[in-house]
């Protein structure tokens, strides 16, 4: 028997049932088929919700086609099951087929990564001092605008630094999934 698992995703949508079947995952919606070979799997991503709890979201990559399992299925206004069991299973199940078909696929575990928003953040504040300079210069107050220019530069440079050191994401063993996150 292939390995299912299935969960309603939304209020107006039919239950979600995702299959292993042959090396493909097929993901039926409905009357909707949609089939994705392991053998073309980029990102096996697993995350948790901050909080805690039983919220668990598998998200993976196929080029640029997505696909998202979710542990709990959607039962009314403000309600969910849970189905924790069923989905650890099933990932842990696709996680080690997955590794087999596609060795390249990059799996990791997802989180609230800084690297990202520092990233923003810095390319804002660099906008922020090209303004800053301009509009200075425009004012006939070059003198103020180069002095908040440089101390706003000193700033950046720092958050620059700081990029090298922040994690990229925390990876782990398909074969051996992380046992707090699937229980």
């Amino acid at each position: 028997m292939d390995p299912t698992h299935s969960a309603r995703l939304a209020p107006f949508q039919p239950e979600t049932v995702w299959t292993l079947r042959d090396g493909t995952l097929v993901e039926t919606r409905g009357v909707r088929v949609r089939g994705f070979p392991l053998s073309a799997l980029t990102r096996f991503r697993l995350a948790a919700a901050p909080q805690g709890g039983h919220r668990r979201v598998l998200q993976l990559s196929f080029g640029r086609a997505k696909v998202v399992i979710i542990a709990q299925s959607y039962v009314g206004p403000g309600r969910t099951e849970d189905r924790l069991a069923n989905f650890s299973a099933f990932v842990r199940i696709l996680a080690r087929q997955a590794a087999d078909a596609a060795p390249a696929a990059r799996f990791d575990l997802a989180g609230v990564e800084a690297r990202p928003a520092l990233t923003w953040v810095a390319g804002f504040l660099a906008i922020g001092v090209i303004a800053l300079l301009l509009s200075s210069l425009g004012a006939d107050m070059a003198g103020v605008g180069i002095d908040m220019a440089a101390r706003m530069s000193f700033v950046l440079i720092l958050l620059l630094a700081a990029l090298p050191w922040l994690s990229r994401g925390d990876g782990f063993d398909p074969r051996d999934p992380p046992r707090n996150l699937l229980p």
